[in-house]
């Protein structure tokens, strides 16, 4: 007798089977294409030295905000600061973005122009040019911005480039986002070109969470990693979601996302003069909290069986109740 088929959905595979899948459906990327989708922006040459970068990310109410817990300038702010973060992690320099807003149809005029309030601050700051875009109406706000950007070839970091012995390391504090930090976080652009021009090996932002994101940058290198758990930099905010329990602020620490921090690897020779350039230069923290090792020798197994954030969690997987990270296809 035989069983009755039944379509696989979204839900029975994951986000990252999902991802995987469509990146087999497409065309192979034709030169001057030199990565695609599985990093934090597409990449493709224009120039002899220079490279352009292409990111794209989606913000959804009740999924990456609720209306009545943000101000509209808070959600326009965050619709450029997640691809701001996804061109620092490649090391480069954010230039154009175009923004295409989704609205219910009684949406005041107040609530709109506040989004663009917030989003033209932070344009401004990054000194981003906002030159077109797309409304549509829908029965949730959301906000999809496309960023493009800017970076010299030989100073361009991609996920995968780490080497076994290499030292990972962080900027800033991690944990408790949903606290504030997810809205009003600062995008690491600056950071980020400084860390390129040091010689960091590999980068991605902190969007999925600390043990996810860390998944993502030693499997497109081939290696694995040994941390240390008392060296990773917990935020106050983590801590207060834990009531002071520094265990548990710890798990906030590894699996909350959006943070959007910047999570590194960095020869071990190349270490002590980027820290010591660094120093003099931001006031953000640098923490080194492990290495890279070569096979799967030393993963640290007790946190293995929890995920950081998904959109499209597989069926039966447990994943961390905070506010969401993201991986679109050119992320």
């Amino acid at each position: 007798m035989f069983k009755k088929l039944r379509e696989k959905t979204i839900e029975s595979i994951g986000e990252f089977s999902l991802i995987d899948h469509i990146k087999s459906w497409l065309p192979r990327a034709k030169t001057p294409v030199v990565a695609g989708i599985g990093d934090d922006a597409a990449v493709f040459s224009i120039s002899p030295s220079c490279y352009q970068l292409l990111t794209i990310d989606t913000i959804v109410e009740d999924i990456d905000f609720k209306k009545n817990q943000a101000a509209p300038e808070e959600i326009g702010r965050k619709a450029l600061a997640i691809n701001l973060s996804d061109i620092a992690a490649m090391g480069g320099v954010p230039k154009l973005a175009v923004v295409s807003l989704t609205l219910p149809k009684k949406t005041s005029i107040q609530f709109v122009k506040g989004f663009y309030r917030g989003m033209r601050g932070l344009a401004n700051q990054f000194h981003v040019s906002i030159v077109g875009g797309d409304l549509s109406g829908g029965a949730k706000i959301s906000s999809s911005v496309a960023l493009l950007g800017e970076s010299e070839k030989r100073h361009t970091v991609f996920r995968k480039g780490a080497k076994s012995g290499d030292w990972v390391g962080v900027t800033g504090r991690l944990g408790g986002s949903i606290l504030g930090k997810h809205l009003n976080f600062t995008p690491r652009v600056r950071e980020g070109a400084f860390l390129a021009r040091q010689g960091v090996s590999s980068m991605i932002d902190i969007s999925d969470g600390l043990w996810q994101d860390l998944g993502h940058l030693t499997t497109e290198s081939g290696f694995s990693f040994m941390i240390e758990p008392s060296q990773i930099p917990v935020s106050s905010a983590a801590l207060k979601e834990a009531r002071g329990n520094r265990d548990k602020a710890l798990l906030h620490a590894l699996y909350d996302g959006e943070d959007f921090e910047l999570l590194f690897t960095v020869p071990k020779k190349r270490f002590l003069s980027l820290k010591r350039a660094w120093r003099r230069r931001f006031s953000v923290p640098l923490t080194i909290i492990g290495k890279v090792v070569s096979g799967r020798q030393a993963e640290a197994r007790a946190f293995s069986k929890r995920l950081g954030f998904q959109h499209f969690p597989p069926k039966n997987r447990r994943v961390p109740a905070s506010p969401a990270g993201r991986r679109p296809l050119a992320d």
